[in-house]
């Protein structure tokens, strides 16, 4: 399968997505389990939700591609003219863009989440100091940020034309 078709079909991207989600789930759980340092615990910490953002994202963009917005320029997606309005890795602008309506609960998360997904999955700081001050507070996870998370992953879903019994569309070239 060439890069274009696996790049514009939504199935690819959910896929990552669970992959995603699975991974931030385990490392959550083996964090909590354990009785682990806590340089240990701070890096499990971490990078569950990195991977948990990741795995928003991958939704995300698995709708852009179901809508057929996903732009291809010279082997690359465009990510200006695929994400107009959007910021690297922030959750929100990606919500706005493909018009999902969320609850309090679910903006706080794709708030949240955008903290690791931008710098504090990746990096000590953040490249400035608004972005750090704007984190403060605001990094912590629950058991019940996978469920939210799901539940978002599932209404993302089912904007792209997968169905329950079929599943999904044939893919597109």
């Amino acid at each position: 399968m060439d890069f274009k078709t696996k790049t514009v079909n939504a199935e690819f991207w959910f896929t990552q997505a669970r992959q995603m989600l699975a991974a931030a789930e385990e490392l959550f759980c083996t964090m909590s389990l354990r009785n682990s340092e806590v340089e240990t615990s701070v890096g499990c910490h971490k990078g569950s939700m990195f991977l948990l953002g990741i795995a928003l994202e991958n939704a995300f963009k698995g709708v852009v591609a179901s809508q057929g917005k996903l732009i291809i320029v010279e082997g690359r997606i465009d990510t200006r003219k695929s994400f107009p309005g959007c910021k690297n890795h922030k959750l929100p602008d990606l919500a706005r863009l493909i018009g999902l309506e969320t609850n309090e609960t679910e903006k706080e998360l794709l708030q949240r989440l955008s903290i690791y997904t931008v710098w504090a999955g990746k990096y000590g700081t953040p490249l400035s100091e608004s972005e750090y001050a704007d984190a403060q507070g605001h990094q912590h996870q629950s058991s019940q940020d996978f469920d939210i998370a799901k539940n978002l992953i599932f209404k993302l879903r089912a904007n792209t034309g997968f169905d329950e019994r079929s599943g999904w569309p044939e893919l597109q070239s």
